[in-house]
């Protein structure tokens, strides 16, 4: 595979997953302030949610978008 259609790759992984957190039932009005980006191979989100219970529903929802590689839950919840 080339450079390109990583590249490609990639970024339709990443809008496919953004687009599946702004349908969510519970994270999509907090979809705007996360961001997905991959690292290494892996999945990673980043931002901020304003419940634990919110957090725990991102790598499943990251799941249904059809990633099945690593994710990496780096989103934070106020104290």
């Amino acid at each position: 595979m080339t450079t390109q259609e990583c590249d490609t790759r990639d970024k339709r992984t990443i809008e496919n997953i953004e687009s599946m957190l702004r349908v969510h039932k519970q994270l999509g009005e907090h979809a705007d302030s996360l961001e997905v980006s991959i690292e290494d191979a892996a999945i990673v989100v980043r931002g901020e949610l304003p419940s634990d219970r919110l957090k725990s529903e991102l790598i499943p929802a990251v799941r249904q978008a059809g990633v099945l590689d690593k994710v990496c839950n780096c989103v934070q919840v106020p104290a």
